[in-house]
């Protein structure tokens, strides 16, 4: 069920970060990471994913795109979608879609099992992916976006690691329906709404 926000923060982070994350313990630590591909559509738990998972994760993987999967015990555990594309787009707030620079990249429908949140898989999982992005397509940054209750947590959790989150843009839902951007860094242009001019 798809949950619409009526607020968002497009963010950046810098792809030089380090490997790994050295506090991880349990499943954090033991998590193995690789690129999926249809092969792998068999292993995602029926619970969760249903017919409509499979064709919309088919679509993405015939546009290139990254699919980053974390298994323990041969069972995928948690896994992250990443792209190349010059745009972005938050399903969650309709109509909110940024630019991205040539030098950023996008990661997005980040989901781990249930039984299995709440202890660590998402913070590796962000050092992975930012490692893949400068990696695989040679981004310097990723963009990302975040609800205002995701993002204190997410800020201090990936801080730990060496990740910093830098606000870019605050997004906004009006009474109109309409939507409006307030530029937090300005100058800026890694990621930009589509919907404004940048100055």
């Amino acid at each position: 069920m798809l949950v619409f926000a009526r607020e968002v923060f497009v963010c950046k982070c810098s792809t030089n970060v380090p490997r790994r994350d050295p506090e991880a313990t349990g499943p954090a630590k033991e998590v193995v990471w690789h690129q999926g591909s249809a092969n792998d559509f068999s292993r995602l738990d029926p619970e969760y994913h249903h017919q409509q998972h499979i064709d919309d994760f088919s679509g993405r993987l015939s546009r290139n795109e990254y699919w980053m999967i974390g298994s323990l015990d041969g069972n995928i555990v948690t896994y992250t979608w990443l792209t190349d594309a010059s745009t972005a787009i938050y399903p969650s707030l309709p109509g909110c879609e940024v630019s991205l620079s040539d030098d950023t990249g996008y990661g997005y429908d980040a989901w781990t099992t249930p039984t299995f949140r709440g202890q660590g898989l998402r913070r590796v999982g962000f050092l992975e992916e930012l490692n893949i992005l400068r990696e695989h397509w040679g981004h310097q940054w990723e963009a990302s976006f975040f609800v205002r209750y995701q993002l204190d947590g997410a800020t201090r959790s990936l801080a730990k690691v060496g990740i910093v989150i830098e606000p870019l843009w605050r997004v906004t839902l009006q009474r109109d329906r309409s939507l409006a951007a307030e530029c937090l860094a300005s100058g800026d242009h890694s990621a930009v709404p589509t919907f404004i001019h940048p100055q």
